[in-house]
């Protein structure tokens, strides 16, 4: 192991859950560092992707049933950033009331919370982006936030299919130049893509 993926698995190793919040206001009486937060549509897979990313199986927790995670979640790492698992968007069979509740909470956070220093959007690779995405994209670029796109599950699509999804996504982001910084592809079936979301948030760490 190297000496870089050796300091990246020490950081990402001092990890601990630090809450589950319904509302915003009880966000901001937490510890004051910064936070980076994944969001994405319902099962898209963010508790993997943080499980992933901090190697520890049971850190997030993973639901098989869409829309369970209703609550905004926050896991400190290394004592230095958050990562913040925000409700999935998009699930049908959460009532109308709920939907909305999730809606303003998620909007409350991406609007308000001062030490978001980056959105990481997760997009199932094989489903393609929808309009809810685009309308999290707009949402995200009126709080001025950076933010990546995490394509997911791209074990279940070829390697074409993966390269015409970046040119129509580039073309796209182009509307978001501004805000937007990188693409990752990844899978946390295969480990694929992860040390570089990993990379990406160590450096968000030495933020000030």
């Amino acid at each position: 192991m190297s000496n870089g993926n050796k300091s990246l698995k020490n950081f990402f190793n001092s990890n601990k859950f630090i809450g589950s919040f319904q509302s915003y206001k009880t966000i901001k009486k937490i510890k004051s560092i910064n936070d980076c937060c994944f969001i994405g549509r319902s099962n898209v897979g963010k508790s993997s992707m943080i499980n992933a990313i901090t190697k520890t199986k049971n850190l997030a927790r993973i639901s098989k049933t869409p829309g369970r995670t209703q609550a905004i979640n926050i896991f400190m790492i290394n004592e230095n950033i958050n990562l913040v698992d925000l409700p999935g968007y998009g699930y049908a069979k959460v009532s109308k009331v709920m939907r909305d509740n999730l809606g303003i909470l998620i909007e409350e956070y991406i609007m308000n919370q001062l030490n978001l220093i980056h959105a990481y959007v997760l997009i199932d690779a094989k489903v393609g982006v929808k309009n809810i995405d685009i309308d999290m994209f707009d949402l995200i670029s009126e709080a001025e936030r950076n933010f990546s796109i995490v394509f997911t599950k791209i074990d279940k699509c070829s390697q074409s299919y993966l390269s015409n999804l970046e040119n129509s996504m580039q073309s796209l982001m182009k509307s978001y130049k501004k805000y937007f910084n990188n693409f990752f592809f990844t899978s946390t079936k295969k480990n694929e893509g992860i040390i570089n979301i990993q990379k990406d948030i160590y450096t968000l760490s030495k933020q000030k």
